[in-house]
């Protein structure tokens, strides 16, 4: 991979890493709330949601930060990897419009004199067939994805333990925050989300090109 590409690499990782945990810091959104406490929540703490709403945008680097995580697990030569890679991917990416949608009602909620009426078309938005199959499969490839992942990191034995096991449990901590509402397991989660992700951006960029034509276009 030339060098250029690694540094887009290393930006999407460390960037896309800190927006996702700020995001989940900031944000006033807790586990499956319904209309009525998501408006009252977001009435209450509107400033907030302006930044978690904002920070929608730079953490879309996420996407691509999976596919950089796949490459350093050798996507390229393991079906593991780019299995692992694709579930990570795909359901996130399909997951944006849902996802953001809600972020973007939530915002208006907050200063719609309207509560009542916002709190019914947030209930409407989370109830509707297309929210479910975006949201579910996102949230279940999520884990799937990144177990796997880590699986095919550790078979790579270029990165240490604790990072391996890191990619494998922020997931299943985030999930388990979204379905209990518990806080601290989401923020724990995305906080190992980010760290393990500056240790991918650092090996991403040390990594050596695999090839002369790599090695020609590194040196170029």
């Amino acid at each position: 991979m030339p060098a250029r590409y690694k540094m887009v690499g290393a930006i999407s990782l460390v960037v896309g890493g800190a927006a996702v945990l700020l995001q989940y810091i900031v944000t006033p959104l807790s586990g499956d709330m319904t209309g009525e406490d998501l408006v009252a929540k977001v009435t209450e703490h509107h400033t907030e949601m302006g930044w978690a709403l904002a920070l929608d945008f730079p953490a879309m680097l996420a996407a691509t930060s999976f596919l950089f995580i796949g490459h350093l697990a050798h996507a390229r030569t393991s079906v593991l990897a780019s299995t692992a890679s694709a579930f990570l991917f795909l359901p996130f990416v399909l997951s944006l419009p849902a996802a953001m949608g809600l972020d973007g009602l939530a915002f208006l909620a907050g200063s719609e004199p309207d509560k009542a009426g916002m709190a019914r078309l947030v209930d409407n938005w989370q109830d509707s067939p297309w929210f479910a199959i975006s949201l579910v499969p996102y949230l279940l490839l999520q884990v799937v994805g990144s177990i796997l992942l880590a699986i095919a990191l550790f078979k790579t034995r270029t990165l240490p333990y604790w990072v391996v096991v890191a990619t494998g449990a922020w997931p299943v901590l985030a999930v388990a925050s979204f379905e209990s509402g518990v806080r601290v397991l989401g923020i724990i989660g995305y906080a190992l989300l980010f760290v393990t992700w500056v240790v991918f951006a650092m090996n991403l960029v040390r990594e050596r090109a695999s090839s002369p034509a790599e090695q020609a276009l590194v040196t170029a």
